[in-house]
């Protein structure tokens, strides 16, 4: 009679109790991450405004350098510029071409000559963002701010209620949550900064 050793086969594989402690785990971590998706949305779309903002000084900066002339204008272009006005719309900012007379004033004036080339609503892409508040570093806070660029180097004039300023901070935030906000530095030397 042939005899067959006797092997002891150690079974591998997982418990019940290891499988319920990865479920565990994902489901947290799955809460968490739900928990906090509607912050994260409007943590990026605060960024987002910040970004598109800071791009478009670098391009009114560009129509200042190139010196562009407006077409259907006999007046010179003086200067290209962005102006922000709280009173008037804090979730929308213009993009104008200084061209009042022989003299440009590098600053946007209401209702006179300077073109207005675009009107930007910071809140388009997603609701409840805007400009929290303009802060100049001589004149503190503001309501209303120009930046205006003059070719040909391009000189750069920062007018915050009247004031001319070094630099000015502008800070985008949500109205859903007064903790998230972006900061777009300029100064006067064309330094473009978002913090």
């Amino acid at each position: 009679m042939l005899q067959v050793p006797n092997f002891k086969f150690q079974e591998k594989g997982t418990t019940l109790i290891e499988i319920i402690a990865v479920i565990t785990i994902i489901t947290l971590f799955s809460m968490i991450l739900i928990a906090d998706f509607p912050k994260i949305i409007r943590q990026y779309a605060v960024s987002r405004s910040s970004y598109k903002l800071s791009q478009d000084i670098r391009r009114v900066e560009d129509l200042g350098l190139s010196g562009v002339q407006i077409e259907g204008q006999n007046s010179p272009v003086g200067g290209y510029g962005l102006y922000i006005d709280l009173d008037d719309n804090e979730e929308q900012y213009i993009i104008y071409a200084d061209n009042c007379s022989d003299t440009p004033d590098f600053e946007y004036t209401f209702g006179a000559c300077d073109s207005i080339i675009e009107t930007i609503g910071i809140s388009e892409q997603q609701a409840g963002i805007y400009i929290k508040r303009i802060n100049g570093n001589i004149s503190g806070l503001v309501n209303s701010a120009s930046i205006n660029f003059t070719p040909p180097n391009p000189k750069v004039t920062i007018t915050a209620s009247d004031i001319q300023n070094n630099s000015i901070d502008i800070v985008i935030g949500s109205s859903f949550d007064d903790s998230l906000e972006r900061t777009v530095f300029v100064n006067n030397s064309g330094l473009i900064e978002v913090k």
